[in-house]
């Protein structure tokens, strides 16, 4: 297994870099920027390795690799990033190892489809994948009561969904298609009208399926960010880099809707001042 990782993430600039500087500073924010460069080792590979059994082995030795990081030193930098000169995974400040085997379990069933057949199935691998991921960011800020874990899954639902409408067209033509066939009948949009869109203009009908799509996206976020501030201050804090992801997405699905969810032919994308902007408000307006 390669032990190369992506030092640059995440990018100068990104939403991920901007939730990562709400954190606080020093070991805290280390160890997130650890997590979420770990994170994105592991969400791409069924994307990025054609082979669907290769990139099952790689999930496979990563479930070992991490399983083996609680009781002896890491081989992997990204592992031994986490352990913070420590001798093993320490179990206090990093996320438990069933949050991680979820995560790595999860993206197998991505090795073996591209496509869903019920909204039912794709929320359990939501949550079990992006959802857990966002469960770790809290745990690593220092969450550990149960209400603010769950808020923190369900915020990752929510950045799931948005992600997943923000990158139709994207994945539309590496053969992904996230939004399930009920949802489609439902608004009685068949798959090929995603995966090959007949024109730049977004019909009618995908037009509202798109905007159900956001509006249970923003209702999925704005729900747990509601509730989330009922929460002790030092729980509500670990929250802090997920309310700034949180509240670039919203920003982004605004846009979209505004645009006329023009997502089967290009990728939008906040602007990035209006990004900066909307990232320091929301770390100024989550004390």
């Amino acid at each position: 297994m390669s032990t190369h990782s992506d030092t640059a993430m995440p990018r100068p600039g990104s939403s991920l870099q901007l939730a990562l500087l709400s954190a606080s500073a020093g070991a805290e924010r280390a160890r997130l920027g650890a997590w979420v460069r770990w994170w994105h080792e592991v969400s791409q590979i069924p994307s990025s390795v054609s082979d669907p059994s290769v990139a099952d082995r790689k999930l496979a030795w990563w479930a070992q690799a991490v399983a083996d990081a609680f009781k002896q030193p890491a081989q992997h930098p990204l592992l031994r990033a986490l352990q913070r000169g420590a001798p093993t995974l320490d179990a206090q400040a990093v996320p438990p190892l069933a949050l991680w085997l979820e995560q790595i379990e999860g993206l197998r069933v991505l090795t073996q489809q591209t496509r869903w057949m019920d909204e039912a199935t794709l929320l359990r691998h939501i949550r079990a994948t992006t959802g857990a991921a966002c469960e770790g960011a809290a745990w690593v800020c220092g969450a550990r009561q149960p209400d603010t874990l769950a808020l923190a899954r369900r915020l990752g639902t929510g950045l799931r969904r948005a992600h997943i409408l923000a990158r139709l067209g994207q994945d539309a033509q590496d053969g992904w298609l996230h939004i399930p066939i009920d949802v489609l009948q439902k608004h009685d949009v068949r798959a090929h009208e995603l995966l090959r869109p007949a024109s730049a203009d977004t019909p009618p009908a995908i037009r509202e399926l798109l905007a159900d799509w956001r509006q249970r996206s923003m209702r999925d976020i704005e729900s747990a960010l509601a509730e989330a501030r009922a929460l002790p201050p030092s729980e509500r804090r670990a929250l802090r880099p997920l309310a700034v992801l949180a509240r670039l997405q919203t920003a982004l699905l605004d846009d979209l809707d505004h645009a006329g969810y023009p997502v089967l032919k290009q990728r939008t994308f906040l602007g990035p001042w209006r990004k900066l902007w909307t990232a320091q408000r929301a770390r100024w307006h989550w004390r």
